[in-house]
């Protein structure tokens, strides 16, 4: 047995209205075509559905059961295509994007919110991820756009400025830079300890200074910023670190301090596969980020 939606819909349209007339009006079929389908069904399920005379149309005791069982079936067809049609709508609107977990934090968010100004529709897929991830999260499709902390060199990603930030250093209350008024990097590169990061974070690839490479200066390499968190509170030593990161370093044993006279930045970018076509709302969502660079 074999039947359409288009023939269930007959069936029921007929047990509502018990008239072959109206109930093909109100399906918008001819009535010799709506006649044509309650055959085509009583034919495929092999029995009697309707009884019928001159004055009215009533249902068999087989019509019965068969009304209960296409109207369930009806339900579940009519849920399934409301769920089809929330699920094609909500792709039409969403957005999906790779960022570094500061950059998630602290400078998405306000990009998010002026956007649904613009497009209140607009949903968003986020992942926090380190940049080279980001970058691979791009080139693979796995989201549609990524922002870093580095411009990268991939030949498959476009890469567009759209924020820059600057460097602080940070350490411990009792360390001796504590006591000056203004920090240089003169100052920093005598008698101390840098914690750095490793060559795969963002942050050294985006942290463009010569001390970092000093080799009259003693150096901690780490790879993450718990570990760095854990460093300055036992004053194990400086570190250089950009603006969206010192939220995550308000304690009252660090502190955090411009360096004078020095003009250390660490770029963002917007990036996505070259020569992808993105979707329409994902488009407008880079224009917007392009549109809205700005110097902090």
């Amino acid at each position: 047995m074999n039947l359409s939606i288009k023939q269930f819909r007959a069936f029921l349209a007929l047990c509502e209205y018990r008239n072959f007339t109206r109930a093909a009006e109100s399906i918008f079929l001819s009535q010799p075509a709506f006649s044509h389908l309650i055959y085509s069904i009583e034919k495929a399920v092999g029995v009697r559905l309707f009884d019928r005379n001159t004055k009215r149309v009533e249902l068999t005791a087989d019509g019965v059961v068969f009304q209960n069982i296409a109207a369930d079936m009806m339900r579940e067809f009519n849920l399934g295509l409301s769920r089809w049609h929330d699920h094609i709508n909500s792709e039409q609107f969403k957005i999906s994007v790779a960022a570094l977990p500061s950059i998630t934090v602290k400078l998405l968010p306000n990009y998010i919110e002026y956007f649904n100004q613009i497009e209140s529709k607009a949903t968003f897929e986020v992942k926090d991820l380190p940049s080279d991830y980001c970058v691979s999260a791009v080139i693979n499709e796995a989201v549609d756009l990524g922002i870093v902390g580095f411009l990268p060199k991939d030949p498959n990603v476009e890469s567009h400025k759209i924020h820059t930030e600057k460097y602080f250093i940070v350490f411990n209350k009792n360390h001796p830079l504590a006591k000056k008024s203004t920090i240089t990097l003169d100052d920093i590169s005598h008698n101390n300890t840098i914690i750095r990061f490793g060559p795969t974070t963002s942050i050294y690839q985006s942290l463009h200074v010569d001390i970092i490479n000093n080799e009259s200066v003693e150096y901690i390499e780490i790879e993450q910023l718990s570990t760095l968190f854990g460093l300055l509170l036992s004053n194990s030593g400086i570190t250089f670190l950009p603006e969206l990161t010192l939220y995550m370093f308000q304690h009252p044993d660090i502190l955090v301090k411009p360096i004078s006279g020095g003009n250390l930045t660490r770029e963002i970018y917007i990036i996505k596969k070259r020569d992808k076509a993105l979707s329409k709302i994902s488009h407008k969502f880079y224009d917007f980020l392009l549109q809205t660079q700005r110097i902090s």
